[in-house]
């Protein structure tokens, strides 16, 4: 995932905390949903919450890196981990009675503030009570970054969100210098492959072959396995011949509204059709 810049340095982006409340109390977060696929059987399993924010002089939707920053170093992430939540587990519940049988999860990102909030997991709990979605059909992503911050006490915040059944996920896999004695310390379920690997299948570069060895080293170990940023049939062939279970990226959809989530699931009720390509030997 590519490294925040400051929001002062973005055009349209905001500048100050106020501005920022202003736009939260304005109900101008939005949430863009990126669609998980099955490489298997080509069937959406889960979606993954992307927090947007709508400029207030333009309209226009701003990108993360205009506004995130400024949250998190005003203090202000935590209350967007938690608007995220909110709006993604009650449409959650509609996206399960559509597919029916199928297992279908939606994924929502933490901060190191929405980790230090007391009562994260009673949240997380009520939320999904009050929603009618089973806690296990939720899934907690955290970067490394996050877990590298989180200090005496955070552990046990996992470890309860854990234990109500979520699916703890560490995203960005891979980019950081302790990407393995994470996995040792926390109540990891899941992990992402950071993009940036994946990129570099069939450019000759070490990170396609790294990307295939943290398949096989999630496998190895239990963990649901989730490959970020598939573009390319390349890429897809290169991570189904490593026996990568679940991937997202461009190649099958970009982030969608929540309308047009709904559109693109009931298209995809018997499963998305995946580009093939014939390995070189």
């Amino acid at each position: 995932m590519a490294e925040h810049v400051r929001a002062a340095h973005l055009p349209g982006s905001l500048s100050s905390a106020s501005e920022l409340d202003a736009a939260l109390d304005a109900g101008l977060l939005t949430i863009a949903y990126q669609p998980v696929i099955a490489l298997r059987s080509g069937e959406v399993v889960a979606a993954e919450s992307l927090a947007r924010l709508r400029d207030p002089a333009t309209g226009q939707l701003l990108p993360p890196d205009a506004f995130i920053p400024l949250a998190e170093e005003t203090g202000r992430i935590a209350r967007i981990d938690r608007m995220v939540l909110a709006q993604a587990v009650p449409l959650a519940v509609q996206w399960r009675a559509l597919m029916g049988a199928r297992p279908f999860s939606i994924g929502v990102n933490l901060s190191v503030g929405g980790l230090s909030q007391a009562g994260l997991a009673d949240h997380v709990r009520t939320t999904c009570l009050a929603a009618g979605l089973p806690c296990n059909a939720v899934v907690l992503e955290v970067t490394e970054t996050v877990l590298s911050a989180i200090g005496s006490g955070h552990e046990d915040v996992l470890q309860a969100v854990d234990e109500l059944g979520c699916n703890v996920t560490m995203d960005d896999f891979g980019t950081g210098y302790s990407s393995l004695s994470h996995l040792a310390r926390f109540p990891i379920d899941g992990i992402k492959i950071d993009r940036r690997f994946v990129w570099e299948i069939g450019t000759g570069g070490r990170g396609g072959l790294v990307a295939a060895a943290l398949v096989r080293l999630g496998r190895d170990l239990g963990l649901h396995v989730v490959a970020e940023g598939v573009e390319t049939p390349e890429q897809l062939a290169v991570l189904q011949e490593a026996g990568c279970p679940f991937a997202q990226g461009y190649l099958f959809s970009r982030p969608l509204s929540a309308d047009d989530l709904t559109a693109f699931l009931v298209q995809s009720r018997r499963g998305v059709p995946l580009p093939r390509r014939e390995l070189s030997p």
